[in-house]
């Protein structure tokens, strides 16, 4: 099973893939509440794990690992800051200097346990969802070694009463997806686009999450599930309402997206390889974050994904939020060390204007013949 990962941090992107056979469980039950279901989730013992990350040495020290500049973090950080010093947030501390990626691996798997009053117990869904990531893999799913030092903590913090009081503000923030994100909107475009069916998609976000998003598709019993672990919604007031909500939905879309282009590029993995192994021509090899792009095809992708999201925007904005939304995905991706940006994109929306509404998978052969040229 393939588990795609976008880190922004500082100014970082990277995507990697790992396995596990029994993954997740999907009843019959599972199967029918949740079959063309999209969700928005602030998971109980997800949040109990981004509350410890914040209030390591290392999230300190790294302050774009975690969302701060809100009254939601300052309440958290009065509230936790005097247990600082208990076991599992010297032990998260310890692994998030031995490996950044542990973030992932902690939270990812996280998603399969949930209270039952002071204990936390698998769900029975979710077994080990998160093997590794990167250059990082762990043999075991962590959690269950780590369970007593969680429960230790969520006790003595009154945790569990923190989040019970918070639940008006999470209602909030799911609200804001609702009337921001449009999920259903790019989920129709996608599979119109992609021969392709996901059938339920779960946003699990927190309003810790900063810049680390993730997304993931599980299948079993021939149901798939997309899990996107994203930030919350974004009120830009200095943005245009139109804008602001192009900003949110391109957040979103460029994590579903993932889910359908590698399928696709995994056909025509001879001609990436071919064309994107010359790797100075495609990435600022000088920039640090291109590091977790370390294959042909995690490149390609990462140019696709993002251009992907200029075709919605040319099918549902008008001109000028077109515009700036294609502005500001060039600015991105230059920035993150992606130098063809701007003219791959351009090709890009040239190519699939003659195409309008075809098959996503029809128009690879004529962006890879512009790459090969370039």
């Amino acid at each position: 099973m393939k588990f795609k990962i976008l880190i922004l941090f500082t100014i970082v992107c990277f995507c990697k893939t790992y396995a596990q056979e029994y993954e997740v469980n999907f009843n019959k039950e599972y199967i029918k509440e949740n079959d063309e279901n999209v969700s928005i989730e602030i998971n109980e013992i997800q949040e109990l794990i981004y509350i410890i990350f914040a209030n390591t040495e290392f999230a300190k020290e790294n302050p774009r690992m975690v969302k701060t500049d809100t009254e939601y973090y300052n309440k958290m950080i009065e509230h936790f800051s005097e247990y600082s010093d208990l076991p599992i947030v010297k032990k998260f501390d310890s692994l998030l200097e031995e490996n950044l990626l542990y973030y992932f691996v902690l939270a990812g798997n996280a998603y399969g346990y949930k209270f039952k009053h002071k204990n936390i117990v698998p769900t029975g869904i979710y077994d080990f969802p998160a093997k590794g990531v990167g250059n990082l893999e762990v043999e075991s799913n962590p959690i269950p070694e780590l369970i007593k030092d969680l429960e230790q903590y969520a006790e003595k913090s009154k945790y569990r009463k923190f989040f019970k009081q918070k639940k008006e503000y999470y209602s909030s923030l799911k609200t804001d997806y609702q009337n921001y994100a449009q999920i259903d909107l790019q989920t129709k475009w996608l599979q119109n686009r992609f021969d392709y069916r996901i059938n339920s998609f779960r946003v699990l976000t927190s309003p810790l999450i900063s810049s680390m998003n993730a997304t993931q598709t599980f299948e079993d019993n021939d149901f798939k599930e997309t899990l996107l672990f994203l930030p919350t919604i974004k009120n830009n007031e200095a943005l245009s309402k139109k804008y602001n909500k192009a900003i949110n939905t391109r957040v979103i879309f460029t994590e579903i997206d993932h889910n359908y282009v590698g399928k696709v590029s995994e056909k025509f993995t001879e001609s990436i390889d071919s064309i994107f192994g010359e790797r100075e021509k495609w990435v600022d090899v000088n920039n640090k974050g291109t590091q977790y792009y370390p294959t042909p095809i995690k490149v390609f992708d990462e140019y696709l994904t993002w251009g992907l999201f200029i075709l919605y925007a040319y099918d549902n904005y008008e001109q000028e939020t077109l515009s700036e939304v294609t502005d500001n995905i060039n600015g991105v991706l230059i920035e993150r060390g992606f130098p063809k940006a701007k003219e791959f994109n351009s090709r890009l929306l040239e190519i699939y204007k003659v195409s309008e509404n075809a098959q996503m998978s029809d128009l690879y052969p004529d962006i890879l013949e512009w790459c090969a040229q370039q």
